[in-house]
């Protein structure tokens, strides 16, 4: 995965690029965003 950063360096998001699955993580819950074959996207929300 490679990581997004913003202007003051600060991780935003990881980026698979092989799967297209894009990683937010803020504090304890993460959100991933799965792109489909279909062209549909996925959201899935978890909480450590």
């Amino acid at each position: 995965m490679s990581e997004v950063r913003n202007l003051d360096g600060k991780l935003v998001c990881r980026v698979d690029e092989a799967t297209g699955t894009v990683e937010i993580k803020i504090k304890d819950c993460i959100t991933l965003i799965k792109r489909n074959a279909d062209g549909t996207t996925e959201v899935v929300n978890l909480k450590n």
